[in-house]
């Protein structure tokens, strides 16, 4: 929001007001585009140089160790984050992306079966640092420190390898989308919240992340029909919750209708400017039966 207020100021040419999303978001006009970076092509780029530095080293390692361990092709994976940039510092976070449904789950897999081994390379978050993370997620995101801690124990893809801090973004390639991009019109109902019971998660590793859900019982309002699915931009929640788990949502309630205007179904949205940082997803375990 304050990205967008700011550019409203000073380069108003770089805000967009997107009808059929009824959304404002920030974006780069086509002509202004210099570069695209590509996080595949440099990581080829790392693995050729001559001189490489520590964290670049690094980064080198864990994509190997990454592709031994689960079968992965090295041009399935790229870098993403600061070292895209080449702006890192040596004490930087490595962030890695996965292309393809199939080498996603095999990283994932590889990593949870590393994370119980106790593997000495790569662990999940612990202790200080651990707590540091808790910290500033609940300081950022409507979340206590119980409640942060939770939420990390069902995250995969955020651990330490050698002393350095990792993530994965798993990104879909071009044979697995199956949307284009303005072939849905969306109208928002307001910010509500609703508790859902999940029946396929197979698509909550990417971005967007979906949950398909049914049983939707909406919480201190009317209730909806027809709410198919509960979708997040917001990757702090993408994959925590699993086929027959129940989730707590808030987010902003939306219509989706075709291109021709016919109604198709409703979503929950989390990661809207309208919630102002207020919306979430929660699974619900005994001991949080009551958010």
């Amino acid at each position: 929001m304050e990205t967008v207020d700011f550019l409203r100021k000073r380069y108003p040419q770089y805000v967009y007001r997107y009808e059929p999303y009824q959304i404002v978001f920030s974006g780069v006009p086509h002509k202004k585009i210099a570069e695209h970076y590509r996080p595949e092509e440099r990581l080829e780029e790392l693995r050729r140089a001559k001189h490489p530095d520590s964290l670049e080293k690094r980064a080198i390692e864990l994509t190997s160790f990454l592709c031994e361990h689960s079968g992965t092709f090295i041009d399935q994976l790229g870098v993403t984050g600061s070292i895209l940039l080449n702006i890192h510092r040596t004490f930087s976070d490595i962030d890695l992306t996965v292309y393809g449904r199939e080498e996603s789950h095999r990283i994932k897999e590889t990593l949870l079966a590393l994370y119980e081994k106790n593997s000495n390379l790569v662990r999940r978050l612990s202790g200080s640092l651990l707590l540091t993370w808790c910290k500033q997620l609940s300081s950022a995101h409507p979340l206590n420190l119980k409640e942060a801690r939770n939420l990390y124990a069902r995250i995969w893809n955020k651990a330490v390898f050698r002393n350095t801090l990792f993530s994965i973004h798993p990104i879909k390639i071009e044979e697995e989308v199956t949307e284009q991009f303005g072939e849905e019109l969306y109208k928002p109902l307001g910010v509500l919240e609703a508790r859902a019971r999940v029946v396929d998660a197979s698509d909550s590793c990417f971005l967007p992340a979906t949950y398909f859900v049914t049983d939707v019982r909406f919480e201190s309002t009317g209730q909806f029909d027809n709410v198919q699915r509960v979708v997040t931009y917001e990757g702090l929640y993408a994959d925590i919750a699993s086929e027959g788990d129940e989730i707590f949502v808030r987010g902003k309630l939306e219509e989706v209708f075709d291109s021709s205007g016919r109604l198709k179904y409703r979503r929950i949205l989390v990661g809207s400017l309208e919630a102002r940082a207020s919306d979430f997803i929660r699974v619900v375990t005994p001991d949080s039966a009551h958010p």
